[in-house]
């Protein structure tokens, strides 16, 4: 995942100050992840495949790395899909239309898809995780990060804040919003509603978010939280004598309520050139200072139309949001999600998250430092006014295209599953609302794993099924592809979609299963992955590339290494052999006992350990 610009307090602006996502994701020494919860505008699922990875293993070099090695996203997931819940705006996943990863169906459970309910976009950025101590000794521990990207591959300039916390005897009011918002997520399920597990999850982590102490950033003095979005009260930052801006996109009716009563000598504003052009002259003239940045990159927001492609350079374009003000004898830097925008700070209807944090001015500097050739300011030029093209036509489309993806994703589909007894599974759609696409629209669907080559035009959906395709049981997922094209423009809209999948047979887990681990030199790697040291045992598969002989890698069943392995972990806990039983059990005949990829030298090893693993960590 690419890098996000850290809070660093005195050098907060400053994009030297880098951190990983993986950063801000890593346990603490000594801690391993319960559970976590995220919320994001778009998202991606190669970036929801290497989170579970990136959280499991610390080994992978980069991301494709990560995405290049099957086995490593799967344990990734087997071990830690159930303890993350992420949130993300409905008809905001990206499209995959040449065919997605079928590990995507590993993410079914994992991923819930909302509504902003006062109608505006679901928008907050936002990673709260819990860590407990390794061996289960101790009290656990928490970090949240507020972010301002979306959890996609889009490579722009972000700021992050990522803070770690005790659990305190009472509540705390600080946290009183954020809580808030954990408390609604179940509740803004748009279609299938939230599992009853995920529920369970966000109303524990709410529970300890209450009582949250956070250490401080150095040399700050306090951190207050604010939500929009989830009811009449809109909240927006306290502006004193100076104000600085950061916003990708704004809204003159915003810039115009931030900037009353500030001298224009006294404020800034940073934007894409593209966003302030259309400005009008007297908001303009409200900052003595309008910038952009050197390189400008479109990415993907609550505010703009989909991108082209998000496949920018690292470090380039503006995705960050901060206001940065001095009140009395402090420096206040507001950061989050929300734009300087009219739905996220004036009418509220976008969901956004923000954290200010405050303190004196002698030591965090004020506005211009923020913003000085030596921090921020050796990255922007001065915006020079240009007239924008018309883009009415443009404009159009998209607000005629954004208008059916939300009524298409407020349609509640269905997928049914039914065996064809040839080994296949007919997939036939349905409605629970019914849904008619509008003229001068097209719409095509398509199950993703496939591939939009096997999708099919669609003019309306209700309660009546259609047959939408006829796939390997091991490429059956809920997850629909989807392409909205308007006849008059020719502008097109590709995302992935939701559905509420029934009737799935139980043995699907174990065809993907299957597909992965296709050989016995496959199996022998997962089983070193399963019971070594995590961290050492994924250097090992990253390691071993497609040319390695494995068998010098990863031992054979007669090997002395996996069986030190296995008698080391039956004298611990014996999660892994745990892990080893699951595994066994899905890709052995369940008539025979026997399996194509499994040596049987290593069943016959595995007998031996399964007889004496205490009854409590075995699956019967």
């Amino acid at each position: 995942m690419s890098g996000t610009l850290s809070m660093q307090t005195e050098a907060a602006l400053d994009p030297e100050n880098r951190a990983l996502y993986a950063d801000i994701l890593r346990a603490p020494a000594g801690f391993e992840l319960d559970a976590a919860v995220a919320t994001t505008y778009t998202l991606d699922f190669e970036t929801a495949l290497v989170v579970p990875a990136t959280l499991a293993f610390h080994a992978a070099e980069n991301r494709q790395e990560t995405l290049d090695t099957p086995l490593a996203l799967l344990e990734g997931l087997e071990r830690l899909s159930a303890r993350i819940a992420i949130f993300c705006e409905a008809g905001r996943i990206k499209a995959v239309p040449k065919g997605a990863n079928r590990l995507t169906a590993l993410l079914e459970e994992t991923v819930t898809e909302v509504a902003a309910p006062r109608g505006g976009a679901f928008h907050p950025k936002l990673w709260l995780l819990r860590f407990t101590p390794v061996g289960g000794h101790g009290q656990p521990c928490l970090r949240l990060a507020l972010l301002s990207r979306n959890l996609t591959t889009d490579a722009s300039w972000d700021l992050s804040l990522s803070l770690d916390g005790v659990l305190g005897d009472a509540p705390r009011d600080q946290n009183a919003p954020l809580v808030e918002l954990l408390r609604a997520l179940p509740d803004l399920a748009m279609g299938r509603p939230t599992p009853a597990h995920v529920a369970t999850m966000v109303a524990s982590l709410a529970n300890d978010l209450a009582h949250a102490a956070w250490e401080h950033p150095r040399h700050i003095r306090k951190i207050r939280f604010a939500v929009n979005g989830l009811t009449d009260r809109v909240w927006r930052p306290q502006i004193g004598r100076t104000l600085g801006i950061v916003s990708p996109f704004v809204t003159d009716g915003a810039l115009s309520a931030l900037c009353r009563g500030v001298d224009p000598a006294n404020a800034c504003l940073l934007g894409r050139g593209e966003e302030l052009a259309p400005l009008a002259p007297e908001t303009l003239a409200m900052f003595g200072r309008r910038l952009v940045l050197d390189e400008m990159a479109e990415t993907e927001d609550g505010e703009e139309s989909d991108p082209a492609s998000s496949s920018a350079v690292p470090a380039r374009g503006l995705h960050a949001k901060a206001f940065i003000t001095e009140r009395y004898k402090s420096t206040e830097i507001t950061m989050g999600s929300g734009n300087a925008t009219a739905p996220a700070l004036l009418t509220g209807k976008n969901v956004e998250v923000f954290a200010t944090l405050s303190g004196y001015t002698e030591n965090l500097g004020t506005m211009e430092d923020q913003m000085s050739p030596e921090r921020l300011g050796r990255f922007l030029r001065e915006f020079v006014s240009y007239e924008p093209d018309d883009a009415t036509q443009v404009d159009a489309a998209e607000a005629r295209l954004n208008r059916v993806r939300r009524k298409l994703a407020g349609s509640n589909p269905v997928l049914r599953c039914e065996e064809d007894g040839a080994g296949r599974i007919l997939l036939h759609l349905s409605a629970r609302r019914p849904f008619s696409v509008p003229d001068g629209i097209e719409l095509r669907l398509w199950p993703i794993v496939a591939g939009i080559e096997f999708g099919i035009g669609v003019t309306e959906l209700n309660t009546g099924e259609r047959s939408l395709a006829r796939l390997p049981l091991k490429d059956v997922t809920r997850w629909i592809g989807v392409r909205l094209s308007d006849a008059e423009s020719g502008l097109e809209h590709h995302f992935t979609l939701g559905s509420d999948l029934v009737d799935l047979p139980d043995a699907r887990t174990a065809e993907i299963l299957r597909s992965l681990i296709e050989n016995r030199d496959a199996f022998l790697r997962y089983i070193r992955l399963l019971l070594g040291d995590v961290s050492e045992a994924a250097k090992a598969l990253f390691a071993a590339g497609q040319g390695s002989d494995l068998s010098v890698m990863f031992g054979t069943a007669r090997d002395a290494p996996i069986l030190e392995d296995m008698v080391r972990a039956l004298a611990s806990d014996g999660r892994q052999l745990r892990d080893i039983e699951r595994l066994v059990a899905r890709l052995s005949d369940p008539d025979t006992g026997h399996s194509e990829v499994i040596p049987d030298e290593f069943l016959d090893l595995w007998e031996t350990f399964r007889a004496v693993l205490p009854k409590e960590n075995r699956i019967d």
